[in-house]
């Protein structure tokens, strides 16, 4: 709750936390509104974790609670054929939400990015180039011309590491991202790493080691195209050494070319 009320004594927007399949994330924040007045967020839950009801419930009592300022992002998750897959279940999820309610997809490629202009208020990449977010762009608004729609807002989900010491906060990010480099289920399988090798932001192949979750702050992979290409890191010594001290998981992050700026703290 300290990091979250320093957050907006510091200026933040918003605060968004990721979720797993259940109720936790709507709780948190629930929390964090009450301890901060600030708008929430969840990005993103996993539609292959629950059926849209469950969400849905959840998601009308937090919205409810705040006053209508909560974001409900959705992801495939591990849903086979996953756009074919989210097709009804966003409509059925819709259907459930109250109309005022924003509803964001967290897209990858072009078949998500579709559904996402025909059906979704919003849509969270991840992991992108300034160059990925463009093309992202434009498949949306072509997306949702074909369905007579407004165009959908576009977000970033950046994962940031706030701390005095340089090197260590970019070794927590690089940690993270090599998760989705090298596909493993948990962070959406083969799609991310698929989406990072088009960017050419993931290798190819990786050391033996890098597949073992415990050893992937130490084998040597530092995505750093991924920090040049995806955004702007920068020392704050004050804010830094103020967040570090509740947290090592939240920060600041302006993208590359200033294409979009999301103030965000996503942390428990």
């Amino acid at each position: 709750m300290r990091l979250v009320r320093l957050a907006a004594d510091l200026g933040y927007e918003s605060a968004w936390t990721n979720s797993g399949a259940d109720a936790g994330a709507f709780d948190r924040c629930l929390r964090w509104h009450d301890a901060s007045g600030l708008p929430v967020g969840i990005s993103a839950v996993p539609a292959s974790g629950r059926p849209a009801p469950f969400y849905a419930q959840h998601a009308q009592h937090l919205w409810d609670a705040t006053n209508g300022r909560f974001t409900l992002v959705v992801g495939s998750g591990l849903l086979p054929r996953p756009a074919q897959a989210m097709r009804p279940y966003l409509t059925d999820l819709r259907q459930r939400l109250p109309a005022a309610m924003p509803l964001y997809v967290a897209a990858l490629g072009p078949l998500m990015l579709g559904v996402a202009g025909e059906l979704a208020d919003g849509v969270a990449l991840n992991w992108c180039t300034a160059e990925w977010i463009e093309w992202s762009r434009q498949t949306l608004v072509t997306a949702a011309l074909a369905a007579g729609r407004p165009v959908p807002r576009v977000v970033e989900y950046v994962r940031t590491a706030v701390d005095p010491d340089a090197e260590l906060a970019r070794g927590r990010v690089a940690a993270a991202a090599l998760r989705y480099a090298l596909g493993m289920p948990a962070c959406g399988g083969s799609r991310h790493r698929t989406a990072l090798q088009t960017q050419r932001l993931s290798p190819r192949s990786a050391p033996r080691a890098c597949r073992d979750r415990r050893a992937s702050n130490s084998c040597g992979w530092r995505p750093g195209s991924i920090f040049r290409s995806c955004g702007s890191w920068w020392p704050d010594p004050v804010t830094s050494n103020q967040l570090a001290g509740s947290s090592r998981s939240a920060g600041r992050f302006a993208d590359r070319g200033d294409l979009w700026k999301r103030s965000t703290c996503s942390c428990r």
